[in-house]
């Protein structure tokens, strides 16, 4: 009960510390009457009164609890910090300056000895902060497969095998591109929709128009929205 309580109430005072600092009210049972939170009302009032039970009263008798936090408990309450303060996707995402991004005439070897060293399974190809090409370990492997006369010394650049990494169609990708203002709760959806796909989605670059045209923000996976 501690912890989940514990949680419960944390997630609440972000919630009420973020109204109060900007949406002008003195106390948040006002939100309930405010017509842009009309469908949000019956969750405002939820946890508004569990707040209240859990901070004003001791339900601890004997050692027994008396009020109970469950996991939808959590839910409803994370569910309204993200209804009234939508996290944009820049604030956990991996920004464009700390990215692995070689430029096409780096070397294709040194490149692969990070990426080992790092666990990377897909890097950008950056040329003036816009991707022109996504190296990958099967791009590796493709290469030694079609052309197994290739010398992976370093001179070999990427510039020298820009045909096995230009963009592709994005469903047939493990990558995509999306618009940095996206919701960290939309990015989620689309990794979890991407799991039905013939393509699993692994990794999101993030650019200021949200395409492959557009200039190199971040990236994120999966792990960064968990």
């Amino acid at each position: 009960m501690e912890n989940k309580a514990g949680q419960f109430l944390e997630r609440y005072r972000e919630i009420e510390e973020w109204a109060l600092n900007n949406l002008n009210v003195t106390e948040m049972k006002e939100l309930e009457q405010m017509p842009q939170y009309k469908s949000l009302r019956s969750n405002l009032a939820f946890c508004r009164v569990l707040r209240n039970l859990l901070s004003h009263y001791d339900w601890s008798k004997a050692g027994n609890d008396l009020v109970i936090v469950t996991d939808q408990a959590l839910r409803q309450v994370n569910n309204l910090y993200y209804s009234l303060n939508p996290q944009t996707l820049m604030r956990v995402a991996i920004r464009a300056g700390q990215i692995f991004a070689p430029a096409p005439t780096d070397s294709v070897l040194a490149a692969v000895k990070v990426m080992q060293r790092n666990d990377y399974s897909y890097i950008p190809i950056v040329e003036n902060h816009q991707i022109v090409g996504v190296f990958s370990t099967k791009t590796i492997m493709r290469l030694v497969a079609e052309k197994s006369s290739l010398a992976f010394s370093e001179s070999l650049t990427f510039k020298d095998i820009m045909d096995y990494i230009r963009l592709v169609d994005e469903s047939n990708a493990h990558y995509g591109f999306i618009n940095p203002n996206t919701t960290v709760e939309d990015v989620s959806l689309k990794f979890q929709r991407s799991k039905t796909r013939r393509v699993r989605l692994d990794m999101l670059f993030i650019t200021d128009n949200g395409r492959s045209d557009g200039q190199l923000q971040g990236m994120v996976t999966p792990v960064e929205i968990i």
